[in-house]
Protein backbone atom coordinates (compact mmCIF):
# COMPACT_ATOMS: atom_id res chain seq x y z
CA UNK A 1 0.00 0.00 0.00
CA UNK A 2 1.30 3.26 -0.74
CA UNK A 3 0.92 7.29 1.17
CA UNK A 4 -1.20 7.94 -1.10
CA UNK A 5 -3.45 4.76 -0.80
CA UNK A 6 -3.22 4.58 2.67
CA UNK A 7 -3.77 8.21 3.76
CA UNK A 8 -7.34 8.03 1.65
CA UNK A 9 -8.20 4.72 2.98
CA UNK A 10 -7.50 6.18 6.81
CA UNK A 11 -9.79 9.90 5.74
CA UNK A 12 -12.50 7.90 5.97
CA UNK A 13 -12.24 6.36 9.70
CA UNK A 14 -10.44 10.17 11.11
CA UNK A 15 -9.52 13.56 9.76
CA UNK A 16 -7.18 13.73 6.89
CA UNK A 17 -5.12 16.15 9.00
CA UNK A 18 -4.59 13.56 11.69
CA UNK A 19 -3.96 10.59 9.35
CA UNK A 20 -1.07 12.60 7.67
CA UNK A 21 0.44 13.72 10.96
CA UNK A 22 0.26 9.87 12.12
CA UNK A 23 2.43 8.87 9.10
CA UNK A 24 4.67 11.70 9.32
CA UNK A 25 5.49 10.69 13.02
CA UNK A 26 6.23 7.22 11.78
CA UNK A 27 8.14 7.88 9.21
CA UNK A 28 9.94 10.37 10.94
CA UNK A 29 9.92 13.18 8.64
CA UNK A 30 10.42 16.58 8.69
CA UNK A 31 6.48 17.10 8.30
CA UNK A 32 3.57 16.30 5.81
CA UNK A 33 5.15 17.85 2.45
CA UNK A 34 7.47 14.64 2.56
CA UNK A 35 4.12 12.88 1.94
CA UNK A 36 3.06 15.12 -0.88
CA UNK A 37 6.30 14.36 -2.72
CA UNK A 38 6.60 10.75 -1.98
CA UNK A 39 2.69 10.06 -2.47
CA UNK A 40 3.58 6.73 -4.12
CA UNK A 41 6.50 5.24 -1.49
CA UNK A 42 4.93 1.62 -0.41
CA UNK A 43 4.98 1.43 3.10
CA UNK A 44 6.36 -1.32 4.67
CA UNK A 45 4.03 -4.24 6.10
CA UNK A 46 5.82 -3.20 10.12
CA UNK A 47 5.17 0.38 9.26
CA UNK A 48 1.64 -0.46 7.87
CA UNK A 49 0.66 -2.51 11.39
CA UNK A 50 1.50 0.19 13.28
CA UNK A 51 -0.29 3.10 11.36
CA UNK A 52 -2.97 1.12 11.53
CA UNK A 53 -3.60 0.60 15.43
CA UNK A 54 -2.67 4.21 15.59
CA UNK A 55 -5.49 4.96 13.38
CA UNK A 56 -7.73 2.54 15.57
CA UNK A 57 -6.75 4.56 18.81
CA UNK A 58 -7.78 7.88 16.81
CA UNK A 59 -10.50 6.27 15.84
CA UNK A 60 -11.43 5.52 19.03
CA UNK A 61 -11.12 9.31 20.58
CA UNK A 62 -8.16 8.85 21.63
CA UNK A 63 -6.20 12.05 21.72
CA UNK A 64 -3.46 12.58 18.86
CA UNK A 65 -0.78 13.68 21.29
CA UNK A 66 -0.78 10.25 23.34
CA UNK A 67 -1.00 8.53 20.07
CA UNK A 68 1.98 10.85 18.84
CA UNK A 69 3.75 10.82 22.24
CA UNK A 70 4.32 14.71 22.25
CA UNK A 71 2.42 17.95 21.82
CA UNK A 72 3.71 21.41 20.90
CA UNK A 73 3.72 24.15 23.48
CA UNK A 74 5.16 27.74 22.75
CA UNK A 75 7.37 26.44 19.63
CA UNK A 76 9.03 23.66 21.26
CA UNK A 77 8.27 19.59 21.05
CA UNK A 78 6.78 18.28 24.86
CA UNK A 79 6.84 14.43 25.05
CA UNK A 80 3.18 13.84 26.93
CA UNK A 81 1.68 10.12 28.17
CA UNK A 82 -1.07 9.63 29.83
CA UNK A 83 0.51 10.59 32.76
CA UNK A 84 -0.28 13.83 31.91
CA UNK A 85 -2.23 16.83 30.67
CA UNK A 86 -2.07 17.48 27.12
CA UNK A 87 -0.49 20.86 27.13
CA UNK A 88 -3.56 23.35 25.69
CA UNK A 89 -2.77 26.27 23.36
CA UNK A 90 -4.55 28.43 25.60
CA UNK A 91 -2.26 28.21 28.27
CA UNK A 92 0.50 29.96 26.05
CA UNK A 93 -0.85 33.05 27.54
CA UNK A 94 0.21 32.42 30.64
CA UNK A 95 3.86 32.32 29.73
CA UNK A 96 2.97 35.97 28.25
CA UNK A 97 1.89 37.68 31.60
CA UNK A 98 4.86 35.71 33.10
CA UNK A 99 7.62 37.33 30.88
CA UNK A 100 5.79 40.72 31.64
CA UNK A 101 6.26 40.20 34.95
CA UNK A 102 10.04 40.04 34.82
CA UNK A 103 10.41 37.70 37.86
CA UNK A 104 13.49 36.39 39.44
CA UNK A 105 11.82 33.36 41.06
CA UNK A 106 8.82 31.15 39.95
CA UNK A 107 7.63 28.11 40.78
CA UNK A 108 4.68 26.22 38.63
CA UNK A 109 2.33 24.16 41.18
CA UNK A 110 0.98 21.26 39.35
CA UNK A 111 3.87 21.19 36.74
CA UNK A 112 2.37 17.84 34.94
CA UNK A 113 4.40 17.67 31.96
CA UNK A 114 6.37 20.39 32.69
CA UNK A 115 5.41 22.75 29.67
CA UNK A 116 4.94 26.30 31.86
CA UNK A 117 8.15 25.38 34.07
CA UNK A 118 9.98 24.52 31.35
CA UNK A 119 8.88 26.95 28.81
CA UNK A 120 9.35 29.46 31.36
CA UNK A 121 13.29 28.84 32.06
CA UNK A 122 13.80 29.26 28.74
CA UNK A 123 11.98 32.12 28.02
CA UNK A 124 13.18 33.84 30.94
CA UNK A 125 17.11 32.36 31.84
CA UNK A 126 17.46 35.14 34.32
CA UNK A 127 14.94 33.13 36.37
CA UNK A 128 15.24 30.79 38.74
CA UNK A 129 12.47 27.91 38.47
CA UNK A 130 11.30 25.52 40.54
CA UNK A 131 8.29 22.36 40.02
CA UNK A 132 6.34 20.97 42.32
CA UNK A 133 3.56 17.80 41.43
CA UNK A 134 1.80 15.22 43.30
CA UNK A 135 2.36 12.80 41.05
CA UNK A 136 5.66 11.03 40.83
CA UNK A 137 4.61 9.86 37.08
CA UNK A 138 4.39 13.47 36.21
CA UNK A 139 7.20 14.61 37.64
CA UNK A 140 9.37 11.90 35.23
CA UNK A 141 7.71 13.44 31.97
CA UNK A 142 8.64 16.48 33.24
CA UNK A 143 12.23 15.98 34.04
CA UNK A 144 12.53 13.88 30.60
CA UNK A 145 11.40 16.81 28.92
CA UNK A 146 13.32 19.34 30.82
CA UNK A 147 16.64 16.98 29.83
CA UNK A 148 15.40 16.77 26.30
CA UNK A 149 15.07 20.49 26.20
CA UNK A 150 17.96 21.64 27.83
CA UNK A 151 16.24 23.80 30.74
CA UNK A 152 17.61 23.57 34.45
CA UNK A 153 14.86 23.14 36.55
CA UNK A 154 14.23 22.20 40.35
CA UNK A 155 11.37 19.30 40.31
CA UNK A 156 9.99 18.63 43.86
CA UNK A 157 7.13 16.01 44.67
CA UNK A 158 4.47 18.10 46.58
CA UNK A 159 0.72 18.16 47.89
CA UNK A 160 0.47 21.92 46.60
CA UNK A 161 2.58 23.48 49.18
CA UNK A 162 2.75 20.92 51.83
CA UNK A 163 5.63 19.92 51.16
CA UNK A 164 7.43 23.08 49.63
CA UNK A 165 9.44 26.26 51.52
CA UNK A 166 7.87 28.81 49.41
CA UNK A 167 10.29 32.18 49.11
CA UNK A 168 9.11 35.91 49.37
CA UNK A 169 8.10 37.28 45.99
CA UNK A 170 8.13 34.32 43.74
CA UNK A 171 5.91 34.66 41.32
CA UNK A 172 3.50 31.19 41.89
CA UNK A 173 1.97 29.64 38.86
CA UNK A 174 -0.84 27.29 38.94
CA UNK A 175 -2.51 25.83 35.96
CA UNK A 176 -4.34 23.23 38.58
CA UNK A 177 -7.16 21.20 38.06
CA UNK A 178 -10.46 23.27 37.70
CA UNK A 179 -13.35 21.39 35.83
CA UNK A 180 -16.45 20.76 37.33
CA UNK A 181 -17.82 17.21 36.46
CA UNK A 182 -21.13 18.36 36.72
CA UNK A 183 -20.60 21.29 34.24
CA UNK A 184 -22.89 20.78 31.38
CA UNK A 185 -20.52 22.46 28.31
CA UNK A 186 -17.80 20.17 28.60
CA UNK A 187 -17.50 16.53 26.86
CA UNK A 188 -16.70 14.16 29.70
CA UNK A 189 -15.93 11.20 27.07
CA UNK A 190 -13.34 13.37 24.81
CA UNK A 191 -11.48 14.28 28.65
CA UNK A 192 -11.87 10.28 29.70
CA UNK A 193 -7.93 9.39 28.04
CA UNK A 194 -6.55 12.00 30.46
CA UNK A 195 -6.02 11.87 34.11
CA UNK A 196 -8.38 13.02 36.04
CA UNK A 197 -5.93 13.64 38.72
CA UNK A 198 -4.59 16.87 36.47
CA UNK A 199 -8.81 17.89 35.21
CA UNK A 200 -11.38 17.54 38.10
CA UNK A 201 -11.38 19.08 41.18
CA UNK A 202 -14.21 19.11 43.85
CA UNK A 203 -16.26 22.60 45.12
CA UNK A 204 -17.35 23.21 41.12
CA UNK A 205 -13.77 22.49 40.28
CA UNK A 206 -12.25 25.45 43.05
CA UNK A 207 -11.20 23.05 45.60
CA UNK A 208 -7.49 23.07 44.71
CA UNK A 209 -7.07 26.88 44.30
CA UNK A 210 -8.72 27.65 47.47
CA UNK A 211 -6.76 25.49 49.14
CA UNK A 212 -3.42 26.73 47.17
CA UNK A 213 -4.23 30.43 47.88
CA UNK A 214 -5.26 29.83 52.19
CA UNK A 215 -1.64 27.99 52.08
CA UNK A 216 0.83 30.86 50.44
CA UNK A 217 1.84 32.79 53.74
CA UNK A 218 4.62 35.24 51.85
CA UNK A 219 4.47 38.09 49.48
CA UNK A 220 4.65 36.53 45.84
CA UNK A 221 2.26 36.75 42.86
CA UNK A 222 0.18 34.47 41.31
CA UNK A 223 -0.73 33.67 38.34
CA UNK A 224 -4.07 31.59 37.64
CA UNK A 225 -5.49 29.56 35.02
CA UNK A 226 -9.37 29.08 35.55
CA UNK A 227 -12.65 28.43 33.50
CA UNK A 228 -14.08 32.65 32.89
CA UNK A 229 -17.35 30.97 35.06
CA UNK A 230 -14.58 31.34 38.13
CA UNK A 231 -13.16 34.11 38.03
CA UNK A 232 -15.18 36.48 40.13
CA UNK A 233 -15.27 33.49 42.99
CA UNK A 234 -11.39 33.39 42.76
CA UNK A 235 -11.29 37.52 42.48
CA UNK A 236 -12.92 37.33 45.64
CA UNK A 237 -11.29 34.34 47.51
CA UNK A 238 -8.26 35.91 46.89
CA UNK A 239 -9.22 38.96 48.33
CA UNK A 240 -10.11 37.99 51.74
CA UNK A 241 -6.75 36.66 51.93
CA UNK A 242 -5.03 39.37 51.29
CA UNK A 243 -3.97 39.65 47.67
CA UNK A 244 -5.08 42.47 45.47
CA UNK A 245 -6.22 41.95 41.74
CA UNK A 246 -3.63 43.48 39.40
CA UNK A 247 -4.36 42.65 35.57
CA UNK A 248 -8.28 43.29 34.51
CA UNK A 249 -8.20 42.04 30.68
CA UNK A 250 -6.41 38.81 30.56
CA UNK A 251 -8.83 35.29 31.28
CA UNK A 252 -6.28 34.14 33.51
CA UNK A 253 -6.09 36.10 36.98
CA UNK A 254 -2.87 38.04 38.10
CA UNK A 255 -2.99 37.94 41.82
CA UNK A 256 -0.08 39.92 44.28
CA UNK A 257 -0.28 39.44 48.04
Amino acid sequence: MTITEWISAASKKIDRLDAELILVNLLHVGDRSYLVAHDDEILSSNLLDLANAQLERRAAGEPLAYILGWREFYGRRFKVTRSVLIPRPETETIIDLAKKAKPTKILDVGTGSGCIAITCTLEMPKASVDAIDISPSALAIAQANAKSLGAKVNFFKSDLLDDYELEPNTLIIANLPYVDQNWSWINLNTLSFEPGLALYAEQEGLALIYRLIQSINTSCRLLIEADPSQHEKIIAFARDFGFKKTNQKDFILSFKK
